[in-house]
């Protein structure tokens, strides 16, 4: 029992926190920075993705996309956002 017990709350603290990833997306053609939290693959090779300065949906078919932590993330954004 307690070994379930034992499973149970490891399950919950790997899932249950809920630990976010975040993503620096570069564009190389334009240039252009983008910040996430998620970050979808397409089919086509493309990412998919919500810019976290803007709220707008971002496709880019040719990227360069670093995971970063979450210092890094909330630095970047909220200076941009100050700008």
């Amino acid at each position: 029992m307690k070994r379930l017990m034992g499973l149970a709350l490891g399950f919950l603290l790997l899932f249950g926190c809920g630990a976010k990833t975040y993503w620096l997306v570069n564009d190389p053609y334009t240039k252009n920075v983008y910040y996430t939290e998620g970050l979808d693959k397409l089919s086509s090779g493309a990412v998919a993705f919500t810019d976290a300065q803007t709220g707008k949906e971002v496709s880019i078919q040719n990227s360069e996309v670093k995971k970063i932590t979450e210092e890094e993330f909330k630095a970047a954004v909220g200076m941009k956002k100050n700008q």
